[in-house]
């Protein structure tokens, strides 16, 4: 069977018979480049400050800030960390699916 003897279904037109008028304007927020241009463009930030730092080192005040992208390791660690720890935080100050459902009888 050859490309053109196979039938392929058509692709589904997007529905926008359900979205908010102003929100017509924004729809291409959901295009898969969309999606992917905050990391290239983070990542192309984050690479310029690197080169930046190259080109002019800066002033150590302490041991570990003189090595060479220490700043850029720290934020990225700092970052990493305070993400990780909403999993913990959720287990420790989180409340169960039903907590707000239960019926008490103070009502």
């Amino acid at each position: 069977m050859t490309q053109s003897t196979k039938s392929k279904a058509p692709k589904a037109a997007r529905s926008d018979e359900n979205v908010h008028p102003i929100a017509r304007y924004f729809l291409w927020l959901d295009t898969p480049v969309a999606r992917k241009a905050p990391f290239w463009i983070f990542g192309a930030g984050a690479l310029a400050l690197l080169g930046a730092e190259y080109l002019h080192p800066m002033h150590s005040v302490s041991n570990y800030d003189g090595i060479f992208g220490f700043y850029e390791l720290e934020g990225f660690f700092g970052f990493s960390l305070a993400v990780l720890m909403g999993w913990p935080l959720r287990k420790l100050l989180g409340r169960k699916e039903d907590y707000y459902d239960q019926e008490g009888d103070d009502d």
